[in-house]
């Protein structure tokens, strides 16, 4: 190797380093802090909570076949809604903690990819998805459990202690707390409600409970650590009138061994309320409740090192599109997206073809990538009914095994939050379709103005995790007339604008990261000539956009040439970057074509030469030659 290729190697790579705005030193660190992969997203609930994480390794175990039921939430992290519903279901928790022999609270996070199979198998078709796994449940071809159609803490609580009491058990059989839920009768009395009943039981506490509600169920689910009171139902005014109950002003009664009845008026009218009633009673006498059982959980991935340090270099290059985001965009979609859908067939299989065929054209993956995406296109189109989303993933596994390595990066960059609980996913969804919208706007090939945007409804529409992000673009685009867009640049503005309506819609919401705001890009002060009068709105209070400095300024920051590899780990299995490109050029022109013909020739007429030399001097020896003075001397 030259000394001028030595010197234009070092000089490129101290420029691709301070084009990434990071010293060599403090990037290499950061590299090796983020060798290993890890997972992005984290799940919504932690080791402070009460809900109890599933995940493929103990769902079946933790719900399948056994005494109890189960509360099951199956969410997306990435979802806004269940982003913004996890405080309410920690809340549920927190609430029913005490039913826990009877039921639990859990969770499974179906962004993870390793749950792909359990979020397919249970046909959950929108997030977050709540479902009541009762005793001995069994999972079977349309039962997956019953939908509990509520977000409200107390609404949930009644449901729930609904279903419980629908399980018509007076005692389960492997569970020694599942209360008596059945109604006291005209039969039963102070003396004979002890009956069967065992030695711990000092006290019985009758409930009365009026009709429509669950009034009684709740207090004997909200009492199982109580091994010292069994808690009977009363509905009937007659029986009530035998335990001195008055409905309206003393509607609950403690009876103890010796038939002795007091009454009690509770605070407020719910389940809660009279729990704590008897919890009082019980405490006067000295006697404790049961530790609640606590659940194992699995551990909690430690959170990617050196995140603030990429939190600060995003900040620090605010307009950088960055390689690692793209690549995580599209490794979900295959990945987890596309793969937990049960049955991709019909429309589903038609907007997962267009989507496939749009990457492809408009691929930001290395070599590797290119041919994974481009066989995955064709081993897809090749159905024309149905294709299975377990099928599917298969044959993304064999393939990226077959090409392995395929993604030069394992993490998020330019959109990792300052939690592992924000942004990711759906800001690099969006950075990956504005990508595509700004090279297809400079691919003269193609001329459909709607091919990315189609890509893009039809995916958002039948595979994006969040239901409720997927019906708020739906709507969007309708209102928007995505289907009117007249040509490619129109279909970038389109898209652009898209973008600052959902922004402005989620300014200040709960899923906001504190660290990046929700703002109208790009701002003022990134592109002063994008406004037509800066600081200043319209009547109707729309900002006043230069539609065209704005195409210029978003083709400048989404060219391919400018998208920054910060953060990535294995640069070799991407094309090659411009200046690398330049720096060949440079290398490859210190000598021009006549040069090296005029090399070449020169290095033959040499050889040529030397063996003509070696045959005079070897083979022919040494003979004096005459010379003219001793001629004439002579004479």
């Amino acid at each position: 190797m030259s000394v001028a290729h030595l010197v234009f190697l070092a000089v490129g790579l101290l420029a691709s380093y301070a084009f990434a705005g990071v010293p060599l030193p403090r990037y290499e660190a950061l590299l090796k802090q983020q060798s290993a992969p890890a997972d992005p997203t984290l799940g919504l609930y932690d080791d402070t909570d009460k809900v109890i994480r599933l995940t493929v390794n103990n769902f079946n175990a933790t719900v399948v076949d056994q005494n109890r039921g189960a509360l099951v939430e199956f969410y997306n992290t990435y979802c806004g809604h269940c982003r913004r519903f996890a405080p309410t279901y920690k809340k549920v928790a927190e609430h029913l903690l005490p039913w826990s022999e009877v039921l639990i609270v859990a969770a499974i996070d179906c962004a993870a990819e390793e749950n792909n199979g359990i979020c397919r198998n249970y046909e959950v078709m929108g997030y977050p998805t709540l479902r009541y796994l009762g005793p001995g449940f069994q999972p079977s071809d349309q039962h997956y459990g019953l939908n509990v159609m509520s977000q409200d803490v107390n609404e949930i609580r009644e449901l729930l202690a609904g279903m419980v009491a629908a399980e018509n058990l007076t005692s389960n059989q492997n569970n020694s707390y599942w209360p008596n839920l059945h109604y006291l009768t005209e039969n039963d009395s102070a003396s004979s409600v002890f009956e069967g009943l065992s030695s711990a039981r000092q006290y019985v506490a009758v409930v009365h409970e009026p009709e429509n509600t669950t009034l009684g169920i709740e207090v004997a689910l909200f009492m199982t650590p109580w091994p010292a009171v069994e808690v009977r139902r009363v509905i009937d005014p007659a029986v009530a009138a035998k335990f001195k109950i008055d409905p309206a002003n003393s509607p609950l009664s403690v009876v103890n061994r010796k038939g002795e009845i007091t009454t009690y008026s509770p605070e407020y009218a719910n389940g809660e309320s009279y729990a704590k009633k008897l919890e009082e009673i019980l405490g006067k006498k000295n006697i404790t409740p049961r530790p609640v059982k606590q659940h194992q959980q699995p551990t909690t991935p430690v959170n990617i090192a050196g995140q603030s340090e990429l939190i600060k270099e995003v900040h620090r290059n605010k307009h950088f599109i960055y390689q690692a985001d793209l690549e995580q965009a599209i490794r979900t979609i295959l990945h987890n997206e596309v793969s937990k859908v049960s049955d991709i067939s019909g429309e589903k299989l038609l907007a997962l073809q267009r989507f496939l065929v749009v990457l492809q054209r408009y691929n930001p993956l290395g070599s590797n990538g290119h041919h994974l995406v481009s066989q995955l296109k064709d081993y897809v189109v090749q159905f024309h009914s149905e294709l299975k989303g377990s099928q599917f993933e298969e044959e993304v596994k064999r393939m990226e095994a077959q090409l392995s390595p395929v993604y030069s990066s394992t993490h998020f960059v330019g959109c990792a939050g300052s939690s592992p609980r924000l942004r990711g996913f759906s800001c690099s969804l969006w950075t990956l379709f504005h990508f595509m919208t700004i090279q297809a706007a400079n691919n003269e090939d193609s001329q459909d103005p709607l091919e990315v945007l189609q890509a893009m409804h039809g995916y958002i529409k039948n595979f994006f995790g969040c239901t409720e992000c997927s019906e708020h673009f739906q709507a969007m685009a309708s209102r928007r007339k995505i289907w009117s867009v007249p040509n490619k640049e129109e279909a970038v503005l389109w898209l652009w604008a898209a973008h600052n309506e959902v922004n402005q819609r989620l300014a200040g919401d709960a899923t906001e990261d504190p660290e990046f705001p929700k703002k109208q890009f790009p701002s003022p002060d990134s592109c002063s000539e994008c406004y037509r009068s800066p600081g200043t709105k319209s009547e109707n209070l729309e900002i006043e956009w230069n539609k065209d400095a704005v195409l210029g300024f978003l083709k400048n920051i989404y060219n391919p040439q400018f998208i920054s590899r910060y953060g990535v780990q294995r640069e070799e299995l991407l094309h090659p970057t411009a200046d690398k490109m330049r720096q060949k050029r440079q290398i490859s022109s210190v000598f021009t074509d006549i040069d090296m013909r005029m090399g070449m020739l020169l290095y033959a007429f040499c050889i040529v030469m030397m063996v003509l030399a070696f045959k005079l001097f070897a083979f022919k020896g040494y003979r004096k030659k005459p010379y003219g003075h001793d001629i004439l001397g002579k004479v």
